[in-house]
């Protein structure tokens, strides 16, 4: 597999919801299958590095089971240090080389390879698909990411041109230093050039300027990075017994507008030579696919019926002021009304009662999921209030309303719109008196400010925030947390603010000290828990 060229320059150390069993599981329920259980369920990931990834998964998931394997025997330790610091004991993770593959490790009901695949030889590549075939459950699910033509021709020329200019370079950072120097040779060479092969190459560079040193290095500068079109991957997974199952990036394409009628005609029933097309003509440069065995049949005509088996989620909020589920007489009008999504950006606009009511009630509960059948009691309240106090009984839906709300479902999560999960998150809005944080968010809060909540969500918290978030292990309350800050402000590593002013402690009477950090540390603990980082 990979040398130890990953103990001079570890891979990333993120966690991937792209990934996670729950995921993996609920594209395999929308497409028809019965995947195995997610809250029992054992997990291979060929190439954890540090095991961050697999180590989310093991804390949300405690009643399951995961083996993580890498061939850098220092990131495994790493990630064995990892372990102990949060106290878990459903995962193993092994230094081993997949082309020695531990046979009696036995079968798995999902094996993810990300970041694995295009990044070895193709002895390795083989053996990966291999072990999908042989070590997957039958109704399991594989995830395979890879780097894919023909968005990576680009990319391959200007590996090609990195790897010339540091051919006798041997040393891994220095190696790393000559690329970042040619790289700004280019930036400066073509910055008055507007030639198509200029532009080009511009839009390149700019996007790897942007990139991590552990990303460039091992995208640019690795031994093996060898992209395929889409089509070739499939027939490899083909040989190995493997079925496409779907995308997670691109899930749900609608080639209403892509392909002329013509071209839908033919390609309508033939999923990989479609995928194949829209890679061409979208210049796509990265694939994320889940695979099956091929003896699974598989309904590619998504059932409206299935909505029912999902947890719902969707951050909509009512743009107008006047529509809220505490208003409820403001669902009264038949007026079109627009709901928007956390950026501010208006995704929907509804004018029936019924549909308002399922946006205000996902709304009201986001972050968190509702069962379709708790989705369905609440708008049932909702709308029964809407009614008004002469109405005493409570409203039940009928059939062909609540089938309305099941197509509504299914058409806004293709629209990425509402959030399926067969396997919903789980973490408290509610701060108590001794909070308690994702372990695995504390642990990252000390390596950075990138720290992953419990729906698998990356926030860039500041000092402040992680500061207190490392603290919430259960042991510390209120009072304990308010020391833990004004030692820090003392220090001079936080800031205090009044009035959205930074103030020094000097400038603040000594009576209100302690009723300004004390607010402070609310607005903090409130923040995490709407973020989703407690349990």
């Amino acid at each position: 597999m990979k040398t130890n060229i990953y103990d001079d320059i570890p891979y990333t150390r993120h966690v991937y919801k792209q990934t996670q069993p729950n995921n993996l599981a609920t594209f395999a329920t929308l497409l028809g299958m019965q995947p195995p259980p997610v809250e029992n369920c054992r997990v291979l990931e060929l190439g954890c590095a540090s095991g961050i990834n697999i180590i989310a998964m093991a804390q949300a998931i405690p009643n399951g089971e995961f083996v993580g394997i890498d061939f850098s025997e220092l990131q495994i330790k790493v990630g064995q240090n990892f372990m102990r610091q949060i106290g878990l004991h459903n995962i193993t993770l092994k230094h081993q080389d997949i082309m020695t593959f531990d046979a009696e490790l036995g079968l798995f009901d999902y094996i993810v390879a990300h970041g694995v695949y295009s990044w070895v030889s193709p002895d390795v590549r083989d053996k990966v698909l291999q072990i999908c075939h042989e070590h997957l459950q039958p109704n399991g699910v594989a995830y395979v990411s890879y780097n894919v033509y023909p968005g990576w021709h680009l990319d391959k020329m200007l590996r090609q041109m990195v790897l010339y200019h540091t051919k006798n370079v041997k040393a891994p950072i220095e190696k790393l230093e000559h690329a970042k120097s040619l790289l700004k040779f280019f930036v400066d060479s073509i910055k008055q050039k507007y030639d198509s092969y200029s532009l080009s190459l511009k839009k390149e560079l700019q996007y790897v300027s942007q990139l991590d040193d552990h990303y460039l290095f091992h995208e640019y500068l690795e031994e093996y990075n060898d992209p395929v079109f889409f089509s070739q991957f499939i027939e490899h997974a083909t040989r190995h017994g493997l079925q496409y199952l779907i995308d997670t990036r691109t899930p749900f394409i609608s080639v209403d507008n892509v392909f002329a009628n013509e071209a839908k005609k033919l390609l309508e029933n033939n999923f990989v030579e479609r995928e194949q097309y829209l890679d061409f003509l979208r210049n796509n440069a990265f694939r994320e696919t889940l695979l099956c065995h091929q003896h699974i049949a598989l309904n590619r005509h998504l059932e409206v019926d299935k909505i029912s088996d999902f947890y719902i989620a969707a951050p909509l909020k009512p743009v107008s002021k006047n529509l809220s589920v505490e208003v409820s007489a403001s669902l009264r009008q038949e007026t079109l009304e627009q709901f928007e999504n956390l950026a501010g950006e208006a995704v929907l606009s509804v004018g029936s009662l019924l549909l308002k009511a399922v946006c205000l009630c996902l709304g009201e509960a986001w972050p968190q999921s509702l069962s379709f059948e708790t989705l369905i009691q609440k708008v049932e309240r909702l709308l029964t209030l809407a009614r008004g106090k002469h109405f005493k009984e409570t409203l039940v839906l009928s059939q062909a309303e609540i089938n309305e709300i099941k197509t509504m479902l299914l058409t806004f999560s293709l629209k990425d719109i509402v959030e399926l999960s067969v396997y919903p998150p789980q973490f408290t809005l509610r701060v108590s008196e001794y909070p308690i944080a994702s372990p695995v968010a504390r642990l990252q809060s000390e390596l950075g400010k990138a720290v992953t909540n419990l729906r698998y969500e990356v926030f860039s918290l500041n000092l402040a925030n992680r500061l207190i978030l490392k603290h919430l292990d259960g042991k510390h309350d209120r009072a304990a947390l308010l020391k833990v800050m004004r030692k820090s402000i003392e220090a001079g590593d936080l800031i205090l603010s009044q009035d959205d002013n930074q103030v020094t402690l000097e400038e603040v009477n000594t009576d209100d000290l302690q009723s300004l950090i004390s607010y402070q540390l609310e607005d903090i603990l409130h923040n995490l828990a709407k973020k989703a980082y407690l349990i």
